[in-house]
């Protein structure tokens, strides 16, 4: 892993358009992490959990107004569930 800051992307763009390594670009006055770019072959392996990570920060307030209005309902069916599968 590599820590560059945007002018260093300006000086060798292959750090952004060719990634070898996971590159951190950092903002340069305040050493503030602000991305990271991730090689192809990484992110194809990667690429439904990040997708599902952005899901859930993009629906996160309705998934808990959903689980507050349903709150209680499955538990029955998740016991039975855990029962079943115990067992097996």
């Amino acid at each position: 892993m590599i820590t560059i800051s945007s002018s260093d992307v300006v000086k060798k763009p292959s750090y952004i358009t060719n990634p070898q390594d996971i590159t951190f670009v950092e903002d340069a006055k305040k050493h503030i992490k602000k991305s990271v770019v991730l090689p192809y072959a990484l992110y194809e392996k990667l690429k439904e959990q990040i997708e599902y990570e952005i899901w859930l920060q993009k629906n996160k307030k309705g998934l808990i107004a959903c689980s507050n209005e349903n709150d209680g309902l499955f538990d029955d069916v998740i016991e039975e569930l855990g029962d079943k599968v115990k067992w097996q």
